[in-house]
């Protein structure tokens, strides 16, 4: 992914180039910042080497068993947890489709890109959870396989002055007005599903029966979205 500003040119993951009268990016913005010509000013890009993002290890166990709890999802906050939740998908819902006798765990294992947990195989991965939900007098839980899924960029990091870094890109996304930045990693926030689909709901709208931008109904949407909750 990359951009042309203020040309409205929009490379994405594969070469291709397209022309266009608005870009919209749900790419993390830091990294936008970087992928830019021309190249913002330099304490714009100072600014996006600071903002750092916490990744995720989604591990998820194979049980051959029906269920495992009754419920949808267990919170581990004791720092000496491996997982910061641990869900069962099937419990969110009543489907035919799911084949009888097996049910999965997903465990949210935080981590950063490089570090200890990050690096570790699957079988280490899912001997540590297993040991943990033991250690916490849990239903036991015997995988019959294990599949894992790295996200690099899953929660901003909010380190003191993280705050100053994030206005310096947005001046310099003010400056080029056919860039549309949002979603959870454009907007640097760790909102709800439904905070992004309402965010992706503004944007949309914000677009006239002309195809122009009205960028200050896009302002006073961005303002309200600072009044967004994350709830789990």
């Amino acid at each position: 992914m990359s951009c042309r500003c203020p040309g409205g040119t929009g490379r994405d993951g594969v070469g291709r180039t397209e022309e266009a009268d608005l870009v919209w990016s749900t790419a993390p913005l830091p990294e936008l910042a970087r992928r830019s010509t021309p190249a913002p000013p330099p304490e714009a890009l100072a600014a996006a080497d600071r903002l750092e993002h916490r990744g995720l290890v989604l591990v998820y166990l194979v049980l051959d068993q029906p269920q495992w709890t009754t419920f949808d999802a267990h919170y581990l906050p004791g720092p000496d947890q491996l997982a910061a939740r641990l869900s069962e998908p099937r419990n969110y819902r009543d489907s035919a489709d799911d084949p009888g006798g097996v049910t999965v765990l997903c465990a949210e294992v935080p981590a950063t890109v490089g570090d200890a947990v990050w690096t570790s195989s699957d079988a280490d991965l899912a001997a540590r959870l297993v040991e943990d939900l033991a250690r916490l007098g849990l239903p036991p839980v015997r995988p019959a396989a294990v599949r894992t899924v790295r996200l690099p960029r899953v929660y901003p990091v909010y380190r003191p002055g993280f705050a100053w870094d994030l206005t310096a890109l947005e001046w310099w996304l003010a400056d080029h007005p056919r860039l549309v930045s949002f979603g959870r990693q454009g907007l640097f926030v760790p909102d709800n599903t439904h905070h992004a689909l309402a965010m992706a709901d503004a944007a949309a709208s914000a677009v006239g029966p002309d195809g122009t931008f009205d960028h200050r109904a896009w302002s006073v949407s961005r303002d309200h979205f600072r009044t967004h909750v994350v709830e789990d």
